[in-house]
């Protein structure tokens, strides 16, 4: 069968003829599972898949080839069946990798299994065989107010990089934005006037763009910052001291380094742990889980759940705020 040659969500791209056109291969080697990952990541292409979510199909096949030609002799030979991946999660556990980036890179990996088997290119379904590692309950406790108010005494506001990890820090805790979402902000995304910041649906999970408020105080350092983007000419709001939005990377690292020079009683202080923040302290405050929801960008309820941990004693003022057994004795 000839090439062809498509266009969708603004993708073009040349499509091979797959195994089921050419006859099903019983030999399928990891040579051909390798090169046609290619053709798998055009497809996810034109379906629309975000830019983080293709980066990390990418990223997690890189980690596994790099297994393979480090400890796999002859492997592009090998014949492509349950066995060799098996032996990578066997691997993943001998490094001792945590149960939750182990997933990650089951989760691609098993996506691209399936579309292969969907494809008639494998004749077994190999994605079912291949099990997620069970993750403990997490039982992370959020970052407090005072632990919060720590790390902020330690920031030199004068200096350009402190202040904008600052406005980043204010923003999370005032939306709940991811850090990936927030970095790809635009200037032309936040409108000073309704003080609102508009997460455009490339860069979100559930592909839905969302608008995003934040307080006065929030919106009066965000302006700033703005201003000195605009200053100099920049796109995006959140850059780098060279120039250029910052790397999600990057403001991970900052975040640490803050934690680590404050010690902030061996928690986290992560991007990711002051979004955590932001939805406990939002329940605590009266939030309704829907409205949260929204605002974290979760395509369904559980999700919200597990980011809000309460601690005892909230559970006990709300229950005697309540007070119900008073309604029958």
């Amino acid at each position: 069968m000839a090439r062809k040659r498509i266009t969708m969500n603004g993708v073009e791209a040349v499509i091979e003829p797959l195994h089921q056109e050419q006859g099903q291969n019983d030999s399928f080697t990891i040579g051909e599972f390798l090169r046609l990952h290619e053709q798998f990541m055009t497809v996810k292409k034109l379906e629309g898949l975000a830019v983080k979510t293709l980066s990390d199909h990418i990223t997690f096949m890189r980690y596994l080839k790099d297994w393979l030609h480090n400890e796999v002799k002859d492997y592009e030979n090998r014949v492509g069946e349950k066995g060799v991946f098996l032996e990578y999660v066997a691997y993943m556990y001998s490094k001792n990798y945590k149960p939750c980036t182990m997933n990650l890179r089951l989760r691609t990996l098993k996506c691209y299994l399936r579309w292969l088997y969907t494809e008639k290119i494998l004749p077994e379904d190999i994605s079912a065989k291949i099990k997620l590692v069970k993750v403990p309950k997490d039982t992370k406790e959020p970052l407090t107010p005072a632990e919060i108010k720590k790390i902020f005494k330690i920031l030199d506001l004068a200096e350009y990089s402190n202040y904008r990890d600052f406005v980043i820090m204010l923003v999370i805790l005032d939306c709940g934005v991811r850090i990936n979402e927030l970095i790809n902000v635009k200037i032309e995304d936040y409108n000073s006037k309704d003080k609102t910041i508009k997460i455009g649906g490339d860069t979100v999970k559930t592909r839905e763009t969302r608008v995003l408020p934040i307080s006065t105080k929030t919106a009066k350092h965000l302006q700033r910052l703005v201003s000195i983007a605009e200053a100099n000419n920049e796109e995006y709001i959140f850059n780098s001291t060279y120039g250029g939005r910052i790397n999600t990377l990057n403001v991970i690292k900052n975040f640490e380094k803050y934690g680590e020079r404050e010690v902030i009683n061996y928690k986290q202080t992560t991007p990711h742990q002051f979004r955590r923040t932001f939805a406990v302290e939002c329940v605590k405050a009266g939030m309704d889980v829907f409205t949260l929801q929204k605002m974290l960008g979760h395509a369904n309820i559980t999700a919200t759940r597990i980011y809000v941990n309460l601690d005892n004693s909230h559970l006990i003022n709300s229950h005697s705020k309540i007070n119900i057994i008073s309604k029958f004795i």
